[in-house]
C-alpha cells in the first residue's frame, strides 16, 4: 500500500513540477481550484480533516492525525500572524526519495496543499499560493490569507485641475 501512496506523491510532484516549467507563474492559477475540489472531497466523504471550532484547532486535529498515520514525524503549524502560519513537515517517509530524485522547488507540499484547503475552510477566506521549501527529509511552508482587493477611485475632475494648476 505504500508503494501505491509513493507513487501516487511522486506523481503529483511530477506534474506539478511540468506545469510549473511549462506555464511558470501561470500555474499558480491550478492552486485554487485544486482547493475547492479538495474541500468539495472532504465534505461529501467526511474525511474529519476540519475537526474544531477555530484554526488553531483545526490545526491541531490535522497535526495530531498526520502524527498517527506515522507518515510524518513531525507537523506543527507556527502561528506567526493573525492570518498566517507556518507548516512544517519533517521525517516524511517519501521526503528522502522524492525530494532528492525530483529536487521540487517552486511547487507546493501536497500536505501543505491540504493545510491551504483546511485554512480555506475554516476561515471562510482565500490563501495566499505559496511554494515550499524543501528539505532532506520534510518542507516549510507559509500558509496565510490572500490580502483583500482594494480599489481606488479616483476623481478625475480634480486630477485635471491638479494638472492644469502644475503647468
Amino acid at each position: 500500500m505504500l508503494d501505491i501512496a509513493t507513487i501516487f506523491h511522486t506523481l503529483l510532484f511530477a506534474y506539478q513540477k511540468s506545469v510549473k516549467e511549462l506555464l511558470g507563474s501561470g500555474s499558480a492559477i491550478f492552486v485554487h481550484p485544486t482547493i475547492e475540489t479538495l474541500n468539495k472531497i472532504e465534505k461529501k466523504r467526511g474525511l474529519n480533516l476540519f475537526k474544531g471550532k477555530s484554526l488553531d484547532e483545526v490545526y491541531a486535529n490535522l497535526s495530531d492525525f498526520f502524527l498517527k498515520t506515522g507518515v510524518v514525524k513531525e507537523f506543527t503549524f507556527e502561528k506567526v500572524g493573525a492570518d498566517k502560519y507556518i507548516l512544517r513537515v519533517d521525517g516524511c517517509m517519501w521526503a528522502r526519495h522524492i525530494h532528492e530524485e525530483l529536487k521540487p522547488q517552486d511547487v507546493t507540499c501536497p500536505y501543505a496543499l491540504l493545510a491551504m484547503a483546511v485554512f480555506e475552510k475554516a476561515t471562510g477566506r482565500k490563501v495566499k499560493v505559496a511554494d515550499s521549501r524543501y528539505f532532506k527529509e520534510g518542507t516549510e511552508t507559509i500558509i496565510e490569507a490572500l490580502a483583500p482587493l482594494t480599489f481606488e477611485v479616483y476623481d478625475y475632475d480634480k486630477m485635471r485641475e491638479k494638472e492644469t494648476n502644475t503647468c
